[in-house]
Formats: structure tokens, C-alpha cells, sequence
């Protein structure tokens, strides 16, 4: 029986990236838009994705925001990307915390997952680092298909510059009604959204995670290094934090 593999993620997270690496180095196809591999080519899927597998904020059988079964991972491989909470705050909710509950759930389901092997990779080490996307290929341990050899870090390294402007390229294209990107003159600067919030938004974001996640389900946010003092919500900041 093959191993199933998931890789979960808020939007804008990092998985457009991940496809694409997966699409261009092992030529499987990933779930979702047509990134190098249209659906009319047979070679299979590389893995199971979704945006929501909790349904915390959207409720949907199939596609990208699809609800997944923590127990469906037993056994499995399960990969966890992660952004800084206060740039998916802007980019992915709007500054909504009603849209943003997908962050914390999918932290949850990485927590309740019974996969025999799983990670968290972060977003700002996936796209500028070679050696991480490697690990994360690791973890997923897939089969390049037949024509195609598994990439070693030595040819990832290589290809890691074009790989990445043709990527950028492609989103551009591809995102062009929202936008596209948004960092694309500074593709490494990682605190770019957040700059438009309030300290009372981000304080709000980080109660939120605080009183909602596990102590050990928040310590996998130590990478975006939260604050050190986050008080507890008040009932009224509790009402309040929605609006």
C-alpha cells in the first residue's frame, strides 16, 4: 500500500513554490491550477494539499480547501508550511481574524496527525534555501516518473536561480487579477505585508494564536518570534477581535 503524502498550508504560504519545484524536478503532477503539468497528462498526483483540512473556516469535500481526517495521515508523511502569522494575516485574510482561522487549524492537524514521519517547514527558508526544499523532498520521499532522476542537492543547487525566477514569472501570469506579487522587487523580504498593521492587529493575531493553539502547538511559531509578554484576551477582546 503507498504511503499517502500531505503538505498543508494557508494560502499564500509557499505552495505555489513547492509545486512548482515538485512539477519541475520530479515531473509529477501536483493537485490544484495547472502549474508545468496540465490534468491531461497521466503521470499521477505527488501529493494530497489543502489550504483548511480542519474546516475551520471553509467547508469543502474536495480541491484545495479540502477536509482531511487527521487519522488519514497514519502511517503517511505529512509536511506543514508555514509563514509568518502576521503576513498571512494581510495577504490571506484581509485582516480578518474570521479568515485567518485556517493558520491555527492546520497547526492543529500537523498536531493530530498520526503520520509516521512529519515536519514543519517555514516559507522564508522554502524560497531561499536549496537545502530546506530539499529536506522537505526528503520527508515526502517521492518517485521522479520515468525519464526523470531524483534531484540531489548538489542539482537542486544548481537549477535553484532559474527555477525560481521562472516560478516568479509564472505567478505573475497566473495571479495577475489579484495582483500577483507583491514582493517581486524584494522577493526576500519577509516582514513586507505586516507593515501595514496596527500594534493593536498584531497583538490581536498573537492572542488569538495564543489562547487558541496548544503551548506546544505555539511553540512551532518561535521562528517568527512572537512576543514575549502576550496577556490574556479579555471577554470583550475576545467579541472584539471578529469585527
Amino acid at each position: 500500500m503507498t504511503r499517502k503524502r500531505f503538505v498543508i498550508s494557508a494560502p499564500r504560504s509557499g505552495l505555489n513554490w513547492v509545486r512548482f519545484c515538485t512539477e519541475y524536478f520530479y515531473g509529477q503532477r501536483t493537485a490544484g491550477k495547472t502549474s508545468l503539468i496540465s490534468e491531461s497528462e497521466d503521470v499521477g498526483e505527488a501529493f494530497i494539499r489543502s489550504h483548511d483540512p480542519l474546516s475551520w473556516t471553509r467547508k469543502r469535500k474536495e480541491g484545495q480547501w479540502q477536509a482531511i481526517d487527521p487519522k488519514e495521515a497514519e502511517g503517511g508523511r505529512v509536511a506543514l508550511v508555514l509563514r509568518d502569522p502576521l503576513e498571512t494575516f494581510v495577504r490571506m485574510s484581509k485582516k480578518r481574524l474570521h479568515r485567518f482561522g485556517c493558520y491555527a487549524g492546520n497547526i492543529r492537524f500537523y498536531s493530530l496527525a498520526a503520520a509516521s514521519e512529519k515536519n514543519v517547514f517555514y516559507y522564508d527558508e522554502l524560497v531561499s534555501s536549496p537545502d530546506v526544499m530539499m529536506r522537505l523532498f526528503t520527508l515526502l520521499d517521492m518517485e521522479p516518473v520515468e525519464g526523470k532522476e531524483s534531484p540531489t542537492l548538489e542539482s537542486l543547487r544548481a537549477q535553484w536561480d532559474e527555477a525560481g525566477a521562472k516560478s516568479r514569472a509564472m505567478y505573475d501570469t497566473k495571479q495577475a487579477v489579484g495582483g500577483g506579487s507583491k514582493t517581486k522587487d524584494a522577493p526576500f523580504d519577509f516582514k513586507f505585508h505586516q507593515r501595514s498593521l496596527t500594534d493593536a492587529q498584531v497583538m490581536k493575531v498573537w492572542r488569538y494564536l495564543k489562547r487558541t493553539l496548544s503551548p506546544e502547538e505555539f511553540a512551532l511559531l518561535a521562528h517568527f518570534d512572537p512576543p514575549t509578554d502576550i496577556p490574556k484576551s479579555t471577554l470583550w477582546q475576545r467579541l472584539t477581535d471578529w469585527i
